[in-house]
């Protein structure tokens, strides 16, 4: 979730720098920052069907992963029609990602706690705006290793590795 969260804000904060660096008018900007919300809502019910009838652990790991590469695409970008392309792969194993995120947390949950649980999962009381804003702004200022703008979407790769890490089963009380 906080993957999606993020790359929606840092988008817009880096989409001067990716304007400059990459060419393209006023139009694709707001293509790049729009592709990902576009094909997340379009495949939002489809991701969440088919963590229904594959597991959502399973989608859970393959968007994840999905995102992450799509991210690392995002990076490498040559020119805006190249960013939206990535942008749009992103948006669709981020549909196949979030509806996982959601239903785990609602089965893992007491059934009388499942809604709030859920609740806190989203972006609702979340700092995530700002604190994007600023990571995003910090990361584009530092230009490390002379990234500039690729640094927002390189930061995904170990968000989404830390996802694929595994604890040991929590037992479940309430699970017969």
């Amino acid at each position: 979730m906080i993957m999606n969260l993020l790359d929606a804000t840092v988008v817009n904060i880096a989409a001067q720098a990716i304007r400059a660096d990459l060419g393209g008018s006023h139009a694709s900007v707001q293509w790049i920052a729009a592709a990902c919300t576009l094909a997340l809502a379009g495949g939002l019910l489809t991701g969440g069907r088919l963590g229904d009838i594959f597991g959502r652990k399973v989608l859970l790991l393959v968007g994840a992963a999905g995102f992450v590469a799509a991210s690392l695409a995002c990076a490498a970008a040559w020119s805006p029609d190249t960013l939206i392309a990535a942008r749009t792969v992103q948006g669709l194993f981020a549909a196949l990602m979030i509806p996982q995120a959601f239903g785990l947390v609602r089965t893992s949950s007491r059934p009388r706690r499942s809604g709030r649980r859920v609740r806190h999962v989203g972006p609702r009381d979340r700092p995530v705006g700002p604190g994007a804003s600023i990571v995003a702004g910090l990361l584009i200022n530092a230009d490390l290793f002379a990234l500039g703008w690729r640094l927002v979407f390189l930061i995904n790769a170990p968000i989404g590795a830390f996802t694929g890490y595994r604890r040991r089963h929590v037992k479940q009380p309430w699970r017969r």
